[in-house]
């Protein structure tokens, strides 16, 4: 008489299937990840806070609005680029909270 019940092999190997299905979906989806910015602010399950993240991007966005060619990872990785960026653009109201002691008002 012939067992119908599945071997150990299959259900182990179903198994293992299932624990990789599920890896790769908790991992795949990058997007969930990212930092939601808006201004100077990261958004957050508990409200707006004030990020050097989102004030880079801020800076950023701000300079390429005046057709500077930089990007978020220059603002970010290369102080000197966030500090002239700042001292040319700071009178603009977009970067009061992001560009704090670099802006044109505290050299008078």
């Amino acid at each position: 008489m012939r067992d119908n019940s599945p071997s150990r092999s299959k259900v182990l190997l179903f198994g293992i299937a299932i624990v990789a299905l599920g890896v790769v979906t908790t991992t795949a989806n990058p997007a969930a990840a990212k930092i939601r910015c808006k201004g100077i602010f990261q958004v957050n399950k508990s409200g707006l806070i004030s990020t050097p993240y989102c004030q880079e991007q801020q800076i950023a966005r701000v300079a390429r609005s005046y057709g500077w060619r930089v990007s978020d990872a220059q603002v970010r990785n290369e102080p000197l680029k966030k500090v002239r960026i700042c001292q040319a653009l700071g009178g603009d109201v977009r970067l009061k909270g992001a560009c704090g002691a670099y802006g044109p008002q505290s050299f008078w």
